[in-house]
């Protein structure tokens, strides 16, 4: 197959965590230059059904911790700062990737979103499947998924370690294995900004 050494409107990315955060950004500025296509992944839950009813119109998080207090309260059940940031997350996490899709289609590419582990080789291959009838075969792979485990190092554990590693190497080896390296015009891999700027509880 004929290859491009830059990304064109017929470009197909598979981005890992590519629907929050700084990848974000970058798939969007890359939407608004070169118009290609995207294949978000992330862990999140996503989909199409509204928001719940104790979340309509609240805008801010702390708007949304009342909401959610009120509405377990209401319901008979204990409103812990564990479940309320839960719910909370949820909403604030589906708001973005929604953010992102949005914009991404207003910068003249076009996105969509799958729910999938990039640690699990299946999920992962069940994704690309999934995507690949409506955008075709995966021709350059953004990897940003990363997960945070920030504590001193006197608190952090070997478990914590596998964890955030896992996600960035186990995860880069299953995109390469799903995706035939004769397939890809680009291969971009992102770190953390802390590897740059620093950040207390991180290393």
């Amino acid at each position: 197959m004929a290859h491009s050494d830059r990304p064109t409107a017929e470009t197909v990315f598979l981005v890992s965590g590519g629907a929050k955060g700084i990848t974000a950004q970058c798939v969007i500025a890359l939407a608004r230059r070169f118009r290609s296509k995207f294949i978000l992944i992330g862990r999140s839950q996503f989909g199409e059904e509204p928001e719940p009813e104790w979340a309509a119109g609240k805008g801010s998080e702390a708007d949304l911790m009342q909401g959610a207090m009120a509405h377990l309260m209401l319901i008979g059940e204990r409103p812990t700062p564990r479940v309320l940031k839960s719910m909370v997350r949820q909403v604030l996490s589906r708001r973005e990737i929604a953010t992102t899709l949005h914009a991404v289609d207003e910068a003249g590419g076009e996105a969509m979103y799958i729910t999938t582990d990039v640690t699990s080789i299946d999920d992962l291959r069940a994704a690309i499947a999934a995507a690949e009838p409506r955008f075709g075969a995966v021709t350059g792979i953004l990897h940003g998924a990363g997960l945070l485990a920030d504590k001193l190092v006197r608190d952090k554990a070997v478990s914590d370690f596998d964890r955030v590693v896992s996600v960035k190497v186990d995860g880069l080896l299953n995109l390469l294995a799903c995706v035939p390296a004769e397939q890809l015009d680009m291969l971009v891999l992102f770190s953390s900004v802390a590897g740059f700027y620093g950040n207390v509880g991180q290393a």
